[in-house]
This record gives C-alpha cells, sequence and structure tokens, in this order.
C-alpha cells in the first residue's frame, strides 16, 4: 500500500532541515574566515548566503500556505502513468492476446 506521501514528506523535511543548517553554516564560516577574505569577497558571498536563505523562507512559505504540495505532484504524476498504462492496454491486439491468453505474446 502507498504511504501517500509520509515517506515523501519526511524526505522532504529532512532536505529542508539539512538545506538550512548548510545555509547557517556557510554564514558561520564566512563570519570566521571574515579576515582571510578580501572585503568584495565577503560582501559578495554574504550576499548570496543571504539571498539564498530569503529564497529558501519564500519556499518555506508557499509549502506552509499549501501553493506547493509535493503529494499532489506524485499523485498527478501516479495517475498520468496509470492512465497511460490503461490507455496501452486498449489497443485491439494487446485485448486480443489478453482474450487468447497468450501473455507470452505482449513482450
Amino acid at each position: 500500500m502507498a504511504s501517500r506521501g509520509e515517506q515523501e514528506t519526511t524526505k522532504l523535511k529532512q532536505n529542508l532541515e539539512e538545506q538550512l543548517d548548510r545555509l547557517m553554516q556557510q554564514l558561520s564560516d564566512l563570519e570566521e574566515c571574515k579576515a582571510d577574505l578580501e572585503p568584495e569577497e565577503y560582501e559578495e558571498t554574504k550576499s548570496e548566503t543571504v539571498e539564498q536563505l530569503k529564497e529558501f523562507q519564500e519556499n518555506l512559505s508557499k509549502m506552509l500556505q499549501g501553493n506547493l504540495s509535493l503529494v499532489d505532484e506524485l499523485n498527478s504524476m501516479q495517475l498520468a502513468i496509470q492512465a497511460a498504462i490503461s490507455d496501452a492496454f486498449k489497443t485491439p491486439e494487446v485485448i486480443r492476446l489478453f482474450a487468447k491468453k497468450q501473455p507470452g505474446q505482449l513482450r
């Protein structure tokens, strides 16, 4: 039986936590190495990291508002695959092979 998103949700949560940890560690490392970097390089790297944090926050907000649903997307893909499989087996030739009990010929 399908988990209907439980595993995917757990994995998504884990990935989000790891991404946040990575970004926070990046900021921490940047502060520790500030003296070793050129001022331009420091500011550019810090700016990029802060921008990534803002994007992360925006995406997290969308998820919390329900604007982004992993389960819905996965269910949509699953339904599309099932529909494609069903359509593939609706061809007269395939139906005939099943009717004649010749599954070996289907390959």
